[in-house]
């Protein structure tokens, strides 16, 4: 990349302040965001494993790209508006002044490595599969005509003169664009509205999966935009901007009018990485980073295409080419009538992990419940339910039923503020009570609790999940759920509907570990207990998807300077540093990546042989602990508890196929490859039954 001369702080960039950078080589913890990156590593080095199949590989880069999309979108914003880094974090990146500049060094990297994985490794072995992605010379002439035809239908937007000066508050730049250099100046044309309406993979005329990438015809056509002038060049960009929708409120009025608004605020949210070809010329390209107030570490070339965030919507569907296929198994005791259902929960408790288990199990639960004449009311938290939704449709249902149903939906859900208001509309307007958020948190908790009435008896019912109540991602991602009768559990579930109706302002809970109330102190305890009490026989097992607290680290550490041994399975990021000499020696740290994502929460405390088995929603982060609402359920069922602990939490820790091992340096290992061994979520969709 070029060096560009940096503007001075004007309106534009005023929020482009320089953070502070301390070395520290012996640091106590690591980068967050360097850490993350290095997740997104971990999850290309499965687009490169040539173990998966080929399709699923075009689909782990798909994610990469997405997960930096998102990455860029949310994290980087922060940086350019003055977040710092702190003093004690263990320096991995040598002459970086600043984050944004520390995060450049190891993202070009990253992204440049995609693009080499996907023209150099995947585009060939497709190719040898008879999946072809063209050239516009590569096509025959009648071809070209057929293009240039559907061209001469599109309506373009041209940004030059005084609005490519301003282009910084333009609505209609994000994503991808086309910059054009004539011979009476430069202008920008935005093309994303047109591959989002038409698809990013052009088949080309009656050939079999064969592709072209639209913006390749696009920049073929747009000179003829430019009749009376000579074009120099046509070069495709792509931008992405700052996420942030500014719903820093509690009202519920005014969260719902900033995601009304939202597509009217994209001009005010800061662009934050602009993407170009590595043979763009920089000339060209210096006036357009100008016009953006971007300064360089946000400007990012490498190799064609750009945005390989689309292949996550590959169109070819080869099933040879995809993970076998499997048959995902009820949970026991979750199938029959509404009477069969609850009297299976009433004499013990039921666990559902999938996407091993279908999902279909907490549907029929939820189904049970709404055609139930004996049930009299349901509540439920919702956060992320995706566009299509069996959960909503039996909210529903029970409340066409009589039933008093009360949804607690978060509008504050990143990247899904617009389809929780939707489904929050779709609840009102079919009689269920929707309380919106909580104030001052996020509510990430996933519970539902359903009360009936037996011989004159309240009873009630709980299922209390480590993922979304989303029947799309359940299929994708591993999460579990308990469903439990127990009262204590319970009657702990039907205090936190309690405050969230605002009947109850200060919950005391007997079972249920809640945030942001005590969880924090509560896990602390329980590691002191475990180094205090037990020394080197305790032991502790947190599987997260991210652990970045310090008050959570600090007291690992001080367990581990006491001998308790410790096991973290952390698929993201990971700040601890583990294996340092009278810091963290008895700490160790794997990452599982592979078919499904990672998405359990499970805590595991020894107890001097007593253990304790919790599962819930949330991560190990000052944001789950300090500013959301979530649950952690103890597990109480003595047959389940056994389950998790002999079957399933051994298989996450020490995965020998898909678990990479975390060093005290910031490397993560993998395994290393031997025939024939399987990888805990091969296992697991083998050993469905186990925990029947």
């Amino acid at each position: 990349m070029g060096k560009t001369e940096k503007p001075g702080k004007t309106e534009k960039n005023k929020y482009q302040k320089k953070s502070t950078r301390f070395p520290n080589e012996s640091g106590r913890y690591f980068n967050r965001e360097l850490s993350w990156l290095k997740f997104n590593e971990r999850v290309l080095y499965e687009a490169e494993n040539t173990d998966n199949p080929l399709l699923e590989r075009v689909t782990f880069l798909g994610i990469v790209a997405g997960n930096l999309d998102e990455f860029f979108m949310v994290r980087v914003p922060s940086y350019q508006k003055g977040a710092t880094y702190s003093a004690d974090e263990f320096s991995e990146v040598i002459g970086s002044d600043t984050q944004l500049e520390m995060i450049y060094s190891r993202a070009i990297v990253l992204m440049r490595h995609m693009a080499t994985v996907w023209n150099s490794d995947l585009v060939p072995k497709l190719a040898a599969e008879g999946i072809f992605f063209l050239k516009y010379a590569d096509c025959t002439d009648e071809e070209k005509k057929t293009f240039k035809r559907e061209f001469e239908t599109e309506e373009f937007t041209i940004l030059r003169g005084d609005r490519f000066s301003d282009i910084h508050h333009d609505e209609y730049l994000r994503g991808f664009a086309m910059l054009v250099q004539t011979n009476m100046g430069r202008a920008v044309i935005p093309i994303q509205k047109i591959l989002d309406s038409k698809g990013r993979f052009v088949p080309v005329g009656n050939r079999k999966n064969t592709f072209i990438f639209r913006e390749d015809l696009l920049k073929k056509f747009i000179p003829s935009l430019f009749l009376d002038e000579a074009v120099y060049a046509v070069m495709t960009v792509r931008l992405t901007r700052d996420s942030d929708l500014g719903l820093k409120g509690d009202d519920a009025d005014d969260l719902i009018s900033a995601i009304i608004d939202a597509p009217n605020t994209l001009a005010k949210r800061l662009p934050s990485r602009l993407e170009t070809l590595d043979t763009m010329p920089f000339g060209y390209m210096a006036p357009l980073v100008q016009a953006l107030s971007l300064i360089p570490e946000l400007v990012y070339d490498m190799a064609a295409p750009l945005g390989l965030v689309d292949l996550k919507e590959f169109p070819v569907k080869r099933p040879p080419l995809r993970f076998p296929p499997y048959i995902a198994s009820l949970p026991s005791g979750l199938t029959g009538t509404s009477e069969k259902i609850f009297s299976a929960i009433a004499r013990r408790d039921r666990f559902m992990f999938t996407p091993y288990n279908s999902f279909d199990g907490l549907i029929n639960f939820m189904y049970a419940a709404a055609n139930d004449p004996t049930v009299v009311k349901i509540q439920m938290t919702l956060y992320r339910l995706g566009s299509e939704s069996p959960v909503i449709a039996a909210l529903i249902a029970a409340a066409k039923n009589n039933i008093d149903v009360t949804a607690v939906v978060e509008l504050k859900a990143s990247f899904d503020e617009e389809t929780n208001f939707k489904w929050a509309t779709k609840l009102k307007e079919g009689g269920v009570n929707v309380i919106v958020g909580y104030p001052g948190v996020k509510v990430h908790a996933k519970c539902c609790l359903v009360t009936r009435i037996e011989n004159g008896q309240i009873v009630r019912y709980a299922n209390i999940s480590t993922g979304n109540y989303n029947a799309k991602t359940a299929k994708i991602y591993s999460d579990m759920s308990i469903f439990t009768a127990n009262e204590e559990i319970c009657s702990d579930a039907a205090v936190l509907f309690a405050m969230f109706s605002g009947s109850v302002p200060s919950p005391v809970y007997r079972r249920i570990i809640v945030s942001p109330h005590s969880m924090n102190e509560t896990l602390i305890s329980k590691i002191e207990r475990e180094a205090n009490v037990s020394g080197s026989s305790g032991r502790i097992i947190m599987k997260m998807n991210s652990l970045t607290d310090r008050d959570i680290i600090n007291a690992l550490y001080a367990a581990s300077e006491k001998g308790v041994k410790i096991d973290l399975s952390v698929r993201g990021i990971c700040i601890l540093r583990p294996g340092v000499p009278g810091l963290s020696e008895t700490i160790r740290v794997t990452s599982v990546v592979g078919r499904f994502l990672e998405h359990t929460r499970v805590y595991y405390f020894e107890n001097s042989g007593d253990p304790e088995v919790y599962i819930g929603s949330p991560d190990m982060m000052p944001r789950n602990l300090n500013r959301r609402i979530e649950i952690l359920c103890p597990i109480l069922d003595k047959k389940i508890k056994k389950v998790l602990i002999e079957k399933i939490i051994p298989e996450f820790i020490y995965d020998s196929v898909k678990g990479h091992t975390l060093d005290a340096n910031g490397r993560y290992h993998p395994p290393e490859r031997k025939p024939g061994n399987l990888s805990s979520q091969q296992k697991f969709i083998s050993m469905q039954k186990v925990w029947r």
